[in-house]
């Protein structure tokens, strides 16, 4: 362990400041769901919003960490500054440049798929027209939130991590104020259809004010702003090359989510795309129950996997551009260990608490007990594949911290299709349905994660899958499988009782939550300490840290 661990304290600030972000995209989503509940104004919503969200993952946590954060931080290491603020300049212009065009080129495909479809009764025709009419209104907020993105590189490289992970909180502030007093005004009394409108305007408001909040910050820090679009200066040249085959490669593999909403919007009746006629697997809402059991999972994930991954990064192309390959080595398990720990007892905690964690949250007011029972399924078979969401992450920061951008392209070239091709095995089985999604990506994504870290340490000349990080795994299952077990016991003998006394009431239900929550941590902890795993005390006991 080094002397000052700085991913660790990094990641602990990012983990706080998304945390808190995290806490308001919940509150936005249960106003959501309160309003919208699993109808197919919130399928539409959903689909619209995945535009934003699949650049945000494509440029936010794929291709800018991927290309512009090591090519900028060795800049700075070896130009100096004002080479690095060209640099960011000229990647400024750049995106811009090629983010306008895209939103054009892609508001053209729309209208063009606008003609191509029919309906084939009222209501289909008026959710069609809400699908396509959110997700236009969408995509000028794919600018915003990608140079959103750019500045947080730049300031991750300078060793400011809070603004960035703060930027979403003034997204779900925005989205809250459209859901509470925009959308009702704009609504008028004519339903949720126009309501969801309010809730567009206040996300194209946020972007806005996300750049403006950015820019004093970008100058307290140093960091000087400018706009130059040239594309022959070298390490442009270098960025671009980093960055063809990452786009291609986080392309493959945010298409993922994006294919299985334009899956769920093809297999409901009331929300095909193209109008359509066949015998329809999915229900209405299953786009909206897909979306919110992925935003259940993406809390844990958010807060400490791509916390982790976005402090490591940096540090892991440092040592990489020095050639110190054992300090790699040790940084990159650490990091992926911290990983794993917090994921296997997430993923555990999803799998037994799932049906009170969604109750707790959603149901009330239009969300109905069925509702509940939807997106709990899903949430489970989330928790089956957290671990490899968790270490995911990690992995890909390992490739691009070496480089190595084709690599991760390949694995997910291989493994869409796959994706793909296991959701629509699934998704006819009565029994499954729109539980199909969520099977196949904890299946495609273990199996990334596996192919992933072997050729990781072939391409690092590093040994990663030795067995001390294996056994170190075997230990962490069986901790996760011991706290889910202690959580089952004590829901049987005691938490089923003491909620029946109660109630249906929020007390109730938060006690039921949380207090399951609470001897799944505490067994979770208390078996890794007894099976001697140094995780608890890296993340709870900041001086223990340089004793490992």
């Amino acid at each position: 362990m080094p002397q000052r661990p700085a991913v660790i304290s990094s990641a602990r600030l990012i983990a706080a400041c998304t945390l808190l972000s995290r806490i308001t995209g919940l509150v936005r989503d249960m106003l959501l769901m309160h309003i919208f509940a699993l109808s197919w104004v919130a399928d539409a919503w959903n689909f619209a919003f995945q535009f934003p969200n699949l650049f945000r993952r494509l440029f936010g946590e794929g291709a800018l960490a991927a290309a512009f954060v090591p090519t900028f931080t060795q800049t700075m290491e070896r130009d100096g500054r004002e080479s690095a603020w060209a640099l960011l300049a000229r990647t400024l212009a750049l995106l811009t440049v090629a983010l306008s065009a895209l939103i054009v080129v892609l508001a053209l495909l729309l209208l063009a798929f606008w003609q191509l479809g029919s309906a084939d009764t009222p209501e289909h025709a008026q959710a069609r027209a809400l699908l396509f009419a959110l997700t236009g209104l969408m995509l000028p907020f794919v600018l915003t939130i990608c140079v959103v993105a750019l500045f947080s590189g730049a300031l991750n490289c300078v060793g400011s991590f809070a603004p960035g992970a703060l930027a979403p909180l003034i997204l779900n502030l925005f989205m809250i104020f459209g859901i509470v007093w925009l959308g009702p005004r704009i609504a008028a009394g004519h339903g949720p259809q126009r309501e969801v409108f309010g809730v567009a305007i206040a996300v194209l408001a946020a972007g806005v004010v996300q750049v403006l909040v950015m820019l004093p910050v970008l100058r307290s820090r140093g960091v000087r702003l400018g706009w130059k679009l040239d594309v022959r200066d070298q390490t442009v040249v270098l960025l671009l090359r980093r960055l063809g085959p990452v786009l291609l490669g986080q392309g493959v593999l945010v298409l993922a989510p994006l294919i299985d909403s334009l899956l769920c919007v093809t297999l409901e009746p009331t929300q095909a795309i193209l109008g359509d006629q066949f015998p329809y697997p999915l229900q209405e809402g299953a786009l909206t129950a897909l979306a919110n059991a992925a935003r259940l999972y993406q809390f844990p994930l958010g807060v400490v996997a791509i916390s982790l991954a976005v402090a490591a990064l940096p540090t892991l192309s440092r040592l990489a551009g020095r050639g110190e390959w054992d300090s790699w080595r040790d940084e990159w398990l650490r990091t992926a260990r911290l990983s794993v720990f917090v994921g296997l007892l997430a993923g555990a905690m999803m799998i037994v608490v799932a049906q009170p964690i969604v109750r707790m949250l959603f149901e009330y007011h239009n969300f109905t007990r069925d509702n509940t029972a939807r997106v709990a399924a899903l949430v489970r078979w989330y928790g089956f594949g957290m671990g490899a969401f968790c270490l995911h992450h990690i992995v890909l920061r390992g490739f691009y911290s070496v480089g190595d951008v084709r690599t991760p392209l390949r694995i997910s070239c291989v493994l869409l299709p796959a994706n793909i091709a296991l959701s629509l095995s699934l998704v006819w089985f009565d029994s499954i349905r729109e539980a199909a999604f969520a099977i196949s990506s904890a299946t495609t994504s273990t199996v990334a994660v596996i192919v992933g870290a072997t050729l990781l340490q072939r391409r690092a000349s590093v040994r990663l899958l030795s067995a001390p990080p294996l056994t170190a795994l075997l230990r962490m299952l069986l901790a996760a499988a011991s706290a889910a077990g202690a959580v089952v016991l004590l829901r049987a003998a005691l938490l089923t009782r003491l909620v029946a006394a109660l109630g249906d009431a929020p007390l109730s239900r938060a006690t039921d939550v949380f207090g399951s929550l609470a001897v799944g941590v505490a067994t979770y902890l208390l078996i890794c300490t007894l099976l001697k795993l140094d995780e608890p005390k890296l993340i709870f006991h900041r001086a223990a840290a340089g004793k490992r």
